[in-house]
């Protein structure tokens, strides 16, 4: 896994508070049970758990066709990624990824990109509260806990939708496995507004919802269930599109199950929609998981992060974390803790002496007295000097943070342009030449005994039938990668008595 921080302190937290970041929902599961919580506050004794829903992430798989080292492979991805996707070299990316299925044959691995600036923006003010959020998953991913958790067989193909205000999306899972996911264009928000559209007015929003969770396409009201109508047949035309790719796309012969859900409450009559639209057998999406809960419904994806969270603590290196919010060390590990600490044991070793001659002080009352008397007069130069060292000190810190903040902005951007800059200039895979090696020799028929590398420079034992073929090689190897090789040389050429073979000891360096 890209992003596998696992801290270790939250196996023994007992309180989880699950975050829906779009719409500030909060859940919190304790001495088992899931309520609802008004606000968020910040407890270093709570488990906190997030998800990134699609629009906010690029999904997609890409396939490094061979054997990557796993030192190598994130760079890999990060550079495979912005060449093939486009990406914008100006902006801050973070890229996270996992096997796309447990084929030790494959190498296509599933990616996660998010945007720096728009994910940090979307958490600043959680994170204020909290100061950490443990574990943030993308939406499509939290599907996977149905599997772990045996709700589902993980055999044959299903498919989920669900539809948040902001953001309605499809993912489709294989034998338990994610393979695809995509946004649709309506949210619930803008089905809203499609609806107005429609009929050529703004209607209530509150009772729009009322009548879609009480109601759903089963209303009473003609003209409403009209137009709904036509909005999820635009809605389902999406979603058969994208069954129709997935299926293509990933060997799926059948679709078996199609759960459909929603941040509010299950919409009513759209599971016999899906099914008569789409051919496939439709459910609800509406699990409880049997956790505790005195509410008629909750939203499917804050028991899906609950549950993942549980998941999280077994098996952290199954999970994809996309957090960059990690909780602070532990009081003596962090730099603060570490000089309150020494300041303390200096303290203690500073008072040994006037404690080791308390007893005898007392015989010496009068000198006390006098000791008293002055130290009341300097008290008031003591208080006013420690005033303006405080107000000094307080500036100090203002003009500190303010520094370390300006700071970490350039080392962040410096490191980013340096590390798309290297990426895409300098940056070369030793796997890359292996490659290449075996691709030629092949094709010149020529075997390898032995095979030496250091830096950029490679010697190859050579072995051959014909003479001809080494010499041919090492003609076509010049030319074809002339920009590229620094120099080429072979000592000499010998035939073996005893085999007949040619052997040559050929050193390439590359530039």
């Amino acid at each position: 896994m890209s992003n596998n921080n696992f801290d270790n302190r939250i196996k023994k937290y007992k309180n989880i508070i699950t975050i829906n970041p779009y719409i500030n929902s909060f859940y919190e599961f304790k001495n088992q049970e899931f309520k609802k919580l008004e606000k968020l506050t910040y407890n270093d004794k709570n488990y906190t758990i997030s998800y990134v829903t699609n629009k906010d992430m690029i999904i997609t798989p890409l396939d490094t066709e061979y054997l990557i080292p796993d030192e190598e492979l994130y760079d890999f991805l990060y550079m495979k990624a912005y060449e093939e996707l486009g990406l914008d070299e100006e902006k801050e990316y973070r890229l996270y990824y996992e096997k796309k299925d447990s084929d030790e044959n494959s190498f296509v691995y599933n990616v996660f990109i998010t945007e720096a600036e728009v994910i940090d923006r979307k958490f600043d003010d959680i994170v204020s509260d909290t100061k950490y959020i443990d574990l943030l998953v993308p939406a499509p991913l939290l599907f996977k806990t149905l599997y772990k958790n045996s709700v589902l067989e993980n055999k044959d193909a299903h498919c989920y939708v669900y539809f948040t205000m902001k953001d309605a999306f499809v993912s489709v899972y294989k034998d338990g496995n994610f393979v695809y996911s995509k946004s649709l264009e309506y949210s619930l928000e803008q089905i809203y507004d499609k609806y107005c559209a429609l009929i050529g007015e703004k209607v209530d929003r509150k009772e729009f919802f009322e009548i879609l969770d009480s109601e759903g396409l089963k209303t009473t009201n003609s003209e409403y269930q009209q137009n709904l109508m036509r909005i999820f047949s635009e809605i389902f035309l999406q979603i058969n599109d994208i069954v129709i790719y997935a299926k293509r796309a990933y060997k799926i012969d059948h679709m078996q199950k199609l759960f459909i859900g929603s941040v509010n409450s299950p919409i009513i009559g759209l599971s016999d929609y899906g099914y008569n639209y789409l051919g496939i057998p439709t459910f609800n999406l509406d699990f409880t998981f049997d956790i505790k809960n005195d509410e008629w419904y909750v939203d499917q994806l804050q028991y899906l992060m609950l549950k993942t969270g549980l998941d999280y603590i077994e098996a952290p290196h199954k999970i994809v974390n996309l957090s960059e919010y990690p909780r602070a060390p532990i009081f003596v590990k962090r730099a603060s803790g570490q000089f309150i600490l020494s300041i303390l044991g200096t303290t203690v070793l500073a008072l040994g002496l006037p404690l080791f001659y308390l007893i005898p002080a007392y015989t010496l009352e009068g000198y006390n007295l006098k000791l008293n008397h002055d130290n009341q007069e300097l008290s008031k130069d003591v208080t006013t000097y420690k005033n303006i060292l405080a107000q000094k000190q307080k500036k100090i810190k203002e003009k500190k943070k303010t520094l370390k903040d300006l700071e970490n902005i350039f080392e962040s951007k410096a490191k980013t342009l340096t590390s798309i800059y290297n990426k895409k200039v300098d940056y070369s895979f030793k796997s890359n030449y292996f490659y290449t090696f075996s691709k030629d020799l092949e094709r010149h028929h020529l075997h390898l005994e032995e095979l030496y590398s250091e830096e950029n420079s490679f010697t190859l034992h050579l072995l051959s039938k014909d003479e001809k073929n080494i010499t041919k090689y090492i003609k076509d190897v010049s030319k074809k990668y002339f920009d590229e090789i620094a120099s080429i040389d072979i000592k000499r050429i010998d035939v073996s008595e005893k085999d007949g073979l040619y052997r040559g000891i050929l050193k390439v360096v590359y530039r």
